[in-house]
């Protein structure tokens, strides 16, 4: 998205930590707003943009996540293995991060990784013996869920959640956020519908 002239990049970075079977259950991280929102201003943010970046500082000279190989060496030919991890912006606080998705209220941005790990496709002459990998990595991004901006005047959460994804198994993995976002004036009508929801939360 083309930048406006009043518009703001704000930069962050949160961290999580996956217990020792790759799991992480549903946690948050706050991106504090506060020096840009105000209900009593009623100054706020639209949101227009979320870039997220995963970073493992113990992987070597670059950092880099590992978002393809999410299992351990102990690879298998006859049982299938999945890993998912699942990164999301809001302005609701979601018990549960498998009851997000793009149709859920407040939810601004998404993405998934997901691994399979199992025996090989069907082929001719079949292959015995060998193993099948694929992964996967789906965004739903802000421009598209709310295509005129995201109105907030609060902060936003960002929730982690992940199922056996072993190599990041008790490390702590950080993850970078910037936003592209403008300041507004929210009108009494906005106010209201933002404090409800609040409430619902």
């Amino acid at each position: 998205m083309a930048k406006g002239r009043s518009d703001l990049i704000l930069r962050d970075r949160l961290q999580f930590t996956p217990d020792a079977s790759g799991n992480q259950t549903t946690v948050y991280g706050r991106f504090d707003l506060s020096e840009y929102v105000s209900t009593l201003e009623r100054k706020g943010l639209s949101i227009k943009e979320i870039n997220l970046m995963l970073r493992d500082s113990e992987a070597g000279n670059t950092g880099n996540f590992n978002h393809s190989q999410s299992f351990s060496q102990n690879l298998s030919t006859t049982n299938i293995q999945r890993s998912n991890l699942k990164v999301y912006a809001t302005t609701r606080a979601y018990e549960d991060a498998a009851d997000v998705g793009i149709a859920s209220p407040d939810v601004l941005h998404i993405e998934t990784w997901s691994t399979y790990l199992g025996p090989a496709p069907v082929t001719d002459p079949p292959q015995t013996g060998s193993t099948f990998m694929y992964d996967n990595h789906y965004t739903y991004p802000t421009d598209s869920l709310h295509p005129d901006g995201f109105p907030v005047v609060t902060d936003l959460l960002f929730g982690v959640a992940a199922d056996s994804w072993s190599l990041i198994n008790d490390k702590s993995i950080e993850l970078d956020v910037m936003i592209i976002a403008e300041p507004i004036s929210i009108n009494q009508k906005q106010l209201t519908e933002m404090l409800v929801q609040g409430q619902d939360q």
